[in-house]
């Protein structure tokens, strides 16, 4: 079976012919669905392996090459593919305007939001797509031309296309060819080190464009992670981070003593925890401040479950007794949790030591068997008009299909305009950051709130993407 003809289509980009002999040998074939003609119906399909119980370890080793090399060609027919919703939204953006810098920034950004939502990217990530693919195919043929014959992986392709950035024009392709040499044989680390000292001892020069490319795209990034912790990073200039680290790592190492309890791990987080709370005071004994921290605590409780208190009684204090006790019944709806804004579910002592610093606090009542919002408390040092304090605490984040901009960072807008009709109310509010609020407004995307809180977002193709927002 010859993979160029009898799986992927006729063409160049498809596997080398040996590759193709080594799957027939292996037992790969392919299922076609729709038209008879590969070439004409394109990939889809399935490509089935035969039972992998079956393979001994060779097999089951040249099986595996096999299928990465697949991965590549699909890879590169994705990057094709991105292009082409890019060339698709670059008109667009032309016929808005007539300025061709903008055109191309636009189609960008509105390329990356129908490929994120699609392949359910976050936008970073899809506008990194985007930049990519456009280059591997229009800058670096070589490199391109490596992954679609599945001798590159997209991690290789991707790598050498970062790595020639910077390297003067009248040099780009010989370095790019002496990477893709390289990358055929090496890891992708490896490949990275042999490409900054080639381009170091050939081009010493472009260091400063690399250099200020590369600053202008430092940042701190929050991810959340498992047991009510985090992992807090930034991308610095390496001086800056060195210079970060040093200092952490002497104010821990002069706090250790043969009583000292906690590791040299454990003693620089804290030292960098306190620095940034303000809280250093010559002495640092706990590693758990909060100055600096003006936190907007959302605590989210089941009416009588949490709250001791009768009805009516909207102001008593909590208490260790259960609403079982005093003779109501058990709840039997959504358990409810603190949620910390922005990382997710909190244990309820650590709630509690954030309440006890927040300056501003709101609560939300919730029904005690169907989980549904019966009121939302107004003991907050700024109360927010109440609309939009409970649209976003609905919401969460920007209601835009991947979007993970918080709430508070969001601006309130009406499902169906004001100005058509729209009303300002509950079921006809929902929260989209600036940019999709944008993309909105200038008509590229449309969204519908059939329910209160579902959205239907419709992308420029057609698509359409249903969500709903996160459970009291």
């Amino acid at each position: 079976m010859r993979f160029s003809e009898q799986q992927f289509g006729s063409g160049a980009g498809a596997p080398a012919a040996d590759v193709a002999d080594e799957g027939a040998r292996l037992g790969l074939t392919s299922v076609w669905e729709g038209s008879a003609d590969p070439a004409a119906s394109g990939p889809r399909g399935r490509v089935q392996l035969p039972p992998v119980d079956s393979f001994d370890l060779p097999h089951a080793v040249e099986a595996l090459a096999l299928v990465s090399e697949l991965q590549s060609w699909a890879e590169a027919q994705k990057a094709k593919l991105v292009n082409r919703i890019r060339e698709h939204y670059r008109l667009k953006s032309l016929y808005r305007n007539d300025d061709a810098a903008v055109a191309e920034e636009e189609s960008s950004l509105w390329a990356a939001e129908e490929i994120g939502a699609v392949l359910r990217l976050p936008a970073r990530t899809a506008r990194t797509l985007v930049e990519q693919s456009e280059r591997l195919i229009h800058a670096y043929p070589r490199t391109f031309l490596g992954l679609e014959s599945g001798r590159l992986s997209w991690r290789h392709a991707t790598t050498v296309v970062e790595e020639c950035v910077g390297v003067p024009a009248d040099s780009v392709a010989q370095f790019e060819q002496e990477l893709v040499e390289t990358a055929e044989r090496s890891t992708v680390p490896k490949l990275t080190r042999h490409a900054r000292g080639l381009r170091e001892l050939l081009h010493s020069d472009a260091a400063p464009i690399r250099t200020t490319r590369a600053t202008a795209d430092r940042r701190v990034l929050l991810e959340p992670a498992p047991d009510g912790m985090a992992w807090l990073s930034a991308y610095l200039p390496a001086e800056q981070a060195c210079g970060i680290y040093n200092r952490l790592d002497a104010g821990a190492r002069g706090l250790q003593t043969p009583d000292e309890p906690r590791t040299l791990t454990q003693l620089r987080a804290d030292v960098l925890t306190d620095l940034l709370t303000h809280t250093c005071a010559g002495n640092i004994d706990t590693g758990t401040g909060y100055r600096g921290i003006n936190a907007t605590v959302h605590l989210t409780v089941p009416a009588l479950t949490l709250l001791n208190q009768l009805p009516g009684a909207e102001d008593a204090p909590l208490s260790d007794t259960s609403p079982e006790a005093r003779g109501y019944p058990p709840a039997q709806g959504p358990r409810s949790y603190p949620v910390l804004e922005g990382y997710g579910p909190i244990d309820p002592d650590t709630a509690a030591r954030l309440a006890a610093h927040a300056p501003s606090f709101t609560r939300i009542l919730t029904h005690p068997h169907t989980g549904a919002a019966l009121s939302i408390g107004r003991a907050t040092y700024r109360p927010p008009k109440h609309l939009q304090d409970w649209v976003r605490i609905r919401d969460k984040t920007c209601r835009h299909p991947g979007c993970n901009r918080a709430a508070v960072a969001t601006e309130i807008d009406h499902t169906i305009p004001w100005h058509h009709g729209g009303r300002t109310n509950h079921d006809n509010l929902a929260c989209l950051c600036a940019k999709h609020h944008r993309l909105k407004t200038i008509g590229l995307w449309d969204y519908m709130q059939p329910e209160p809180g579902t959205i239907t977002a419709t992308s420029p193709a057609g698509k359409t993407y249903t969500t709903q927002p996160p459970p009291f």
